[in-house]
């Protein structure tokens, strides 16, 4: 009597084929999942200017269009006027120290008023200037560094203050980049809890 056993080696040869395509597709799939997530990759574009920093600038260039428009006897007393109710350096663009600052640019010789205004100011923007980085409010703090240089490019101050707010900046933005990191990583922790979680349940 004759057995057949053509039937069993055609399915065990279907099964083995079978087997060996799956496992070259998994391969194509692993060895191309890299590539797509390559765009993922792309390094990070720096960041522009922040909404504050915007409206900062353009706070500045309005208060120095409003200062330009007025004439030398206007700056000398709404300087005089801002002494008197205490606004030495702030708000910008309605202070004391701005007011005579304009009067020296527009004057053709000097002004006694004015250059002895300022040298009684720079003090106290100095002063304010190193609070402000205290608190980290780099824009104020950056406006009352270019106030002081308009007034005394060589003061001894400017170059530790122009230091200190690069400084700050600095270890601002690295906090922000550890704290960013931190979330990410409890965001990775949490999505790995809750997919143990279902695998457990499951």
């Amino acid at each position: 009597m004759t057995v057949t056993i053509s039937t069993p080696s055609r399915a065990l040869r279907w099964g083995i084929a079978l087997a060996l395509g799956l496992s070259l597709a998994a391969c194509s799939k692993d060895e191309a999942a890299p590539d797509a997530a390559a765009p993922a990759a792309a390094p990070a574009q720096p960041a522009g200017p922040s909404a504050e920093e915007v409206a900062a600038q353009e706070a500045a260039q309005a208060a120095e269009a409003a200062l330009a428009s007025l004439s030398a006897d206007e700056l000398k007393s709404r300087g005089s006027q801002a002494l008197r109710e205490q606004r030495l350096y702030a708000p910008a663009g309605d202070n004391a120290m701005e007011y005579y600052l304009a009067l020296r640019a527009r004057s053709e010789k000097v002004d006694p008023l004015a250059e002895s205004a300022l040298i009684d100011l720079m003090p106290y923007a100095i002063i304010a200037a190193e609070q402000a980085i205290g608190r980290e409010d780099f824009i104020e703090a950056e406006r009352l560094r270019g106030l002081i240089e308009k007034t005394d490019p060589q003061t001894p101050s400017l170059p530790r203050i122009t230091d200190s707010i690069a400084k700050g900046q600095a270890s601002a933005a690295d906090r922000v980049a550890q704290e960013a990191a931190r979330e990410e990583q409890r965001l990775r922790d949490a999505e790995a809890a809750a997919e143990r979680a279902a695998a457990a349940a499951a």
